[in-house]
């Protein structure tokens, strides 16, 4: 007789809570997606996600995060997809048919939390995935404030030319900005930034029949590359991060990053021993 947005109440409250007590300026929302992958037979509805071997649940998570310590606040929304279909925190329904896909569905996960009035602004944080000129149109003319970590070769304005994300890092000036643990090391990190604009259709999923590219209007953005370099000059790791959060600096920003990479780096751990535990066992 409990819906899942009556038991997400008390998370909510708690949001509301830290993000007046924890956050400055805004509050960082991170949104990101496990599987959650059980063999039990007593279980009727999992699914196989991406391949018969991985079957299990599909969970998506939004996460409030301090936009000063990088401390976790509170869960504020969950999607879980079954066999049955989706079951989320934020839908008006108990169960949601047909299932829509990740960024169609955290779409609709920011509508919603754009509504909460939060007492500081939500800054939306998404992986690779996200690399969607389409969702990212979508977010600008919805007014979010969108972080979105992208490919190496999606194609940017820079300067006046089309060049690929990557290309454009190259030809950046970075500055040694802090240090950051890597691999449970410490190095260096190193910040550039430039302005871009995205320009470049949209190209939906050919696979169910060959569709037409999308135009859309402009998008400018900020473009900020981390880079974790060795004492020796090497490039340990390189983010691409593209984000209409022009007023916050590009060394900020890559912090922000840093942080929502510690938490992924969490998870893989606790991925990494339960699968040592089940070795064990």
């Amino acid at each position: 007789k409990v819906s899942l947005s009556m038991l997400q109440n008390p998370l909510m409250a708690a949001a509301h809570e830290g993000i007046a007590t924890h956050c400055t300026d805004y509050a960082l929302c991170i949104h990101d997606w496990s599987h959650l992958n059980y063999k039990h037979t007593n279980k009727t509805d999992t699914y196989a996600i991406t391949h018969e071997k991985d079957v299990g649940y599909d969970l998506q998570t939004s996460l409030i995060v301090s936009d000063q310590t990088g401390l976790p606040i509170a869960p504020v929304a969950q999607r879980l997809v079954s066999a049955a279909g989706s079951y989320s925190t934020y839908g008006d329904e108990e169960l949601s048919l047909p299932v829509k896909n990740h960024l169609d569905e955290v779409s609709d996960c920011i509508a919603f939390l754009e509504k909460q009035a939060f007492e500081k602004p939500l800054i939306h944080m998404i992986d690779r995935e996200a690399d969607s000129v389409f969702h990212i149109r979508c977010w600008e003319a919805g007014q979010s404030r969108w972080l979105v970590r992208v490919n190496d070769d999606p194609s940017l304005d820079y300067n006046g030319t089309s060049m690929k994300a990557k290309a454009i890092a190259d030809e950046l000036e970075f500055v040694k900005t802090r240090e950051v643990l890597y691999h449970g090391k410490p190095y260096w990190q190193w910040v550039a930034e430039a302005d871009v604009t995205l320009t470049r259709p949209a190209t939906p999923s050919q696979k169910k029949g060959k569709k037409p590219a999308i135009p859309g209007e402009p998008v400018s953005a900020k473009m900020v590359v981390s880079r974790v370099l060795s004492e020796e000059g090497e490039v340990l790791a390189q983010w691409l991060i593209l984000t209409n959060v022009k007023t916050v600096d590009a060394a900020t920003i890559a912090l922000w990053y840093y942080w929502r990479w510690q938490i992924e780096c969490f998870f893989k751990l606790l991925k990494s021993a339960r699968l040592s535990h089940k070795k064990l066992a």
